[in-house]
């Protein structure tokens, strides 16, 4: 067994990407393929996030915003077939965090245009800020905006 890799859990953030009910609980459209085992996925999360908050790990919620009209979504949700209906709208149900993974006042949420958390939003300065040296990623679709 290798040895265990240790972490300042003061300049770890945990980023957790789009785990919302449009997303989590059954997606919008064909590019939302939900493992058969989301459950074991969310019960992770669950014990993860609570270590975060024992440790005084950081927590960083990631959602996406779009148009009822997807104007400012990217190429590819057009691409498969996604066109106006998107479920994905500011203030609406869908784009909240699933009520297994709530977020706590002292958890940033921050609302990303693109698949990529970095790309328009401000997670860069907050990393900056909290003096993080390590970054935990995870979320639902790994192809998309985990690795995006």
């Amino acid at each position: 067994m290798p040895d265990a890799i240790k972490l300042d859990p003061k300049k770890t953030a945990f980023i957790i990407i789009d785990m919302v009910n449009a997303i989590a609980k059954g997606g919008p459209g064909p590019d939302y393929t939900l493992p058969d085992n989301r459950k074991d996925i969310v019960s992770s999360f669950q014990k993860m996030i609570a270590h975060c908050r024992k440790v005084g790990t950081p927590l960083i919620y990631i959602t996406t915003h779009r148009r009822a009209d997807n104007a400012d979504a990217p190429k590819t949700i057009s691409d498969i077939g996604g066109g106006p209906g998107n479920p994905m709208l500011p203030g609406s149900a869908a784009v909240d965090v699933i009520d297994e993974l709530a977020m706590q006042p002292e958890d940033f949420l921050l609302v990303k245009p693109r698949f990529s958390a970095y790309y328009g939003t401000n997670l860069d300065q907050i990393l900056r800020h909290l003096g993080t040296e390590t970054i935990l990623v995870g979320g639902i679709s790994t192809q998309r905006s985990v690795e995006g």
